[in-house]
């Protein structure tokens, strides 16, 4: 562990009945490098009550002491913490004792009194094997952090269930099943590349809450949180207050619905970014939830209001299954409850009809008041819904007709993103290219092609970054900046990401990296 000027910071535990010897350990203490953040105990109870509340690398004890001695002590405090190092000081000077000191967990003794150089060596040798224990912990977390983030990006978006059998072989899928709420942060411009390293415990301080942090692409993270029981609308306003505050970006989240284990992921982040959709429409709002509606309980008190704005919405942007759906709940309300008078809801269907009738194209070819006409005349509230139905349907078809030009705007954007790829593609400057909404360019790229329009942008690049590094002698910086990440460490962590090994490794082409990146592929 190192503090802000780069000094390894160790935290030790000084034991010992006699204050003065305790003050006499912690002035040798003070005369080595490194800094030390000593705690104190005068015996053997207290001492492991000190173990059990701090994080302590190196436990320093006297051998006699009342209650319990420092062998006890140590016995007790290798089974808290096996990584624990433990110098006893004490008097014997014989093999026996070292025998059975060693036996005891005991990492090495210094005899009394105590002799400042043998300190200097012993403090030397066990500091050294500290931090090499730390270093080598902190690789074995980072690689199966690499691990983790890697197999779960494979699966949430291929779907497949041999990405989540090898993954079993590799990783602990048990902690994919403690996950049970989801929040998609999303930015209008590359972040996530130039983020500090340090965001995501940034994040976890503010909150004070723990979560899994998956980076997707430069504008995309997924935080996957622990608890059930919380409300975690709460939370992404609380994160987008922190974020606000912090970096000068415009942030979007999005909270998904509660759900029990990893085989939801994909369903939960296709919700996510459908929920996302939203910011298009309301962009002064940061905070969208993707609980479905359905899910929300259908009663006389839902505000007709809410499934109208939502039925505009899905209108607007041509969404014909999200309308079907807000439809379809605003019509169970209805057959539900019979308190409502004929002549009120027929001017809620009417207003629904209306709304389709927006569509200028789809106008020229029906009257609006003719089917108005239709559904006022109507007797109960079976004969409005299939007048409603039908116009729904014959918009359906129309738009089902007119998307086929939609083809060709989505193409136009492809071929622009595999042209320029090394450059900061925003969607509001593909939106451009082919004058249409950023929301309606959204909705239809990912209909389109199944992806949005970071993902195909990451995508493309990885595939470029992969074709120079097997084609070109060109430095792994070079090909970050050719494929438009210029952060370099980004770019090898995505990559490594992306296809399961480093961009040095996969150059070489070694036969693991070879079998792992396969299985990314999109």
């Amino acid at each position: 562990m190192r503090n802000g000027r780069g000094v390894h910071m160790y935290q030790v535990l000084v034991v010992d009945d006699e204050k003065i010897e305790r003050e006499g350990i912690k002035f040798l203490l003070s005369e080595e490098k490194g800094e030390w953040e000593i705690h104190e105990a005068c015996n053997g109870k207290q001492a492991l009550s000190v173990l059990r509340s701090q994080k302590i690398d190196l436990l320093l004890t006297d051998i006699k002491m009342p209650h319990m001695d420092g062998l006890e002590l140590s016995q007790k405090a290798r089974e808290e913490n096996e990584n624990l190092q433990i110098i006893i000081f004490s008097g014997y000077s014989d093999f026996s004792f070292a025998q059975e000191a060693i036996r005891y967990g005991v990492t090495d003794y210094v005899l009394k009194p105590v002799d400042p150089e043998r300190f200097h060596e012993t403090i030397t040798k066990v500091g050294q094997e500290i931090m090499q224990r730390k270093s080598k912990r902190l690789r074995e977390e980072k690689e199966k952090n690499f691990l983790q983030q890697y197999f779960l990006q494979s699966y949430i978006y291929s779907r497949k269930e041999e990405i989540l059998e090898k993954a079993g072989e590799l990783v602990d899928l048990k902690q994919w099943d403690e996950w049970h709420c989801a929040i998609l942060v999303e930015t209008d411009q590359s972040f996530f590349d130039v983020a500090p390293d340090s965001l995501a415990n940034e994040i976890q301080e503010e909150l004070r809450r723990k979560f899994f942090y998956l980076n997707l692409n430069t504008r995309q993270s997924l935080l996957l949180f622990y608890d059930v029981y919380c409300d975690y609308e709460l939370v992404a306003k609380q994160i987008y207050l922190l974020l606000k505050r912090a970096y000068h970006v415009r942030f979007h989240l999005s909270v998904s619905r509660k759900f029990e284990d990893h085989t939801s992921l994909p369903e939960i982040l296709g919700q996510l970014e459908q929920a996302m959709e939203e910011k298009f429409y309301h962009p002064d709002i940061h905070v969208f939830t993707s609980e479905d509606d359905e899910e929300r309980p259908v009663n006389a008190e839902t505000q007709d209001s809410h499934f109208m704005q939502k039925i505009s919405e899905d209108i607007s942007r041509k969404d014909v299954e999200q309308l079907w759906k807000h439809f379809n709940c605003l019509a169970e309300k209805y057959k539900k409850n019979t308190q409502f008078s004929a002549m009120y809801v027929k001017f809620v269907f009417s207003n629904v009809i209306q709304e389709l009738f927006q569509e200028n194209q789809f106008s020229e070819e029906r009257r609006l008041d003719k089917e108005i006409d239709r559904l006022y005349s109507c007797n109960d509230i079976g004969q409005i819904l299939e007048i409603t139905t039908e116009n729904i349907k014959e918009y359906q078809a129309f738009i089902e007709k007119s998307m086929s030009g939609s083809r060709d705007e989505v193409a136009a954007v492809k071929s622009y993103i595999y042209q320029h790829y090394s450059e900061d593609l925003s969607l509001e400057t593909l939106a451009e290219k082919v004058y249409l909404s950023s929301g309606y360019l959204s909705f239809i790229f990912k209909k389109e092609t199944g992806m949005n329009l970071n993902r195909f942008i990451r995508v493309v690049r990885m595939q470029n970054a992969k074709e120079l590094l097997c084609s070109t002698n060109m430095k792994v910086a070079q090909v970050s900046e050719k494929v438009g990440i210029p952060n370099v460490s980004y770019f090898c962590r995505s990559f490594r990401e992306y296809y399961g090994c480093s961009p040095e490794s996969y150059r070489k082409g070694t036969g693991d990296d070879e079998e792992t990146a396969g299985s990314n592929k999109e």
